[in-house]
């Protein structure tokens, strides 16, 4: 049975927050905690997987960001993520944000798939994203102006794939364009207002 787990997500994280919530995978009891943080000038909520029996002090088994929030009025960075956990299977849905002045963060979307076994390892199976690392007028001299306007020539062509291939492997996937960019971000939409819905039910 396909389980979408719901999180709460705060706008203005301001105080402790902790849940938690025992599933089983292949038989075996895991418990999945989420709880806030507040450091080196980031606050959000992270979602980690321990196997019970394991510490809150011990290394999660995984973690991911359901939210995360740095920089002030004038310039903020934003990311938002949710989950859905189907037998062993574990898709992951973040988006990224960026406002004011914020300009070298990173705005986009990713979909990561994971298999998780009964003795709590966590395999990378697959991702697809689309990421600007940063406003297209930031850096002048960056290959993400061929993001907007495509590469004349092989020079440019050469450029785009080295900037596409750092951010496959800072984040984690497939760079993809065009309409399946499109396709990305509507599906990471979805899920994150699935769990706004759920949220509030």
């Amino acid at each position: 049975m396909k389980a979408i787990l719901s999180l709460l997500i705060l706008i203005n994280i301001s105080y402790a927050f902790y849940t938690q919530e025992e599933i089983n995978i292949e038989g075996e009891p895991f418990r999945i905690v989420h709880e806030s943080y507040d450091e080196y000038g980031e606050k959000g909520i992270a979602m980690k997987l321990y196997k019970k029996g394991d510490s809150d002090n011990s290394k999660p088994r995984f973690s991911f960001t359901l939210e995360n929030q740095s920089g002030g009025c004038g310039e903020q960075s934003r990311q938002e993520g949710t989950y859905e956990l189907n037998g062993t299977q574990l898709t992951l849905y973040s988006h990224w944000d960026r406002s004011g002045r914020a300009y070298d963060t990173p705005k986009g979307d990713r979909i990561q798939h994971y298999k998780i076994d009964k003795n709590g390892s966590v395999t990378f199976l697959d991702g697809r994203l689309y990421i600007e690392t940063a406003s297209k007028n930031y850096d002048k001299q960056s290959a993400i102006k061929y993001l907007y306007a495509a590469p004349k020539n092989a020079t440019e062509e050469n450029a785009l794939d080295a900037y596409k291939k750092r951010v496959e492997e800072h984040f984690k996937g497939k760079f993809v364009h065009d309409n399946e960019h499109k396709q990305l971000h509507q599906q990471v939409q979805n899920a994150l207002m699935a769990k706004r819905k759920t949220r509030w039910q």
